[in-house]
């Protein structure tokens, strides 16, 4: 029975990686991350660079507790939060109703019974969201600008 554990496991492992180093490449294809992360391997055509730093994030939270990394989930929650307030939100207030409450009532329940780890670093992705938002918006600008 722990064999079997341990091969699905690592299935579940090995599907995490495949599926979750796709995102960041396509959208470095999009023009949302660095365009490092949608480089092809030449022999196998993976995105592997994509897949070197996403395996390297999943080693660094690995060494987490499980509190903790709902945490973090939390945080980056919110800042994606951020990012969509900025950007167009469809169904009006309602919508950004949605998109502000749900992950607040989440970051406040999670608060409570987090540890001091989540409470120091968890506001750094809340406070990069705008950040990251604005850089973005200006690289775009300057991409629509070089075209021209």
């Amino acid at each position: 029975m722990t064999i079997a554990a341990m091969i699905t496991n690592l299935s579940l492992l090995n599907a995490t990686v495949l599926t979750s180093t796709r995102m960041p490449s396509t959208m470095a294809e999009d023009g949302y991350l660095p365009a490092a992360f949608s480089a092809l391997h030449p022999r196998y055509g993976t995105p592997w660079i994509a897949i070197i730093v996403s395996s390297m994030i999943y080693a660094l939270l690995a060494q987490k507790t499980m509190v903790q990394l709902l945490t973090v989930y939390v945080w980056l929650r919110i800042g994606v939060t951020i990012l969509t307030v900025l950007a167009r939100i469809p169904w009006g207030h309602a919508g950004l109703l949605y998109v502000i409450v749900a992950p607040l009532v989440m970051s406040v329940v999670a608060l409570v019974g987090s540890d001091p780890f989540a409470r120091k670093w968890g506001p750094i992705p809340v406070l990069l969201g705008p950040v990251m938002y604005g850089g973005m918006k200006m690289m775009r600008k300057g991409r629509k600008e070089i075209r021209k």
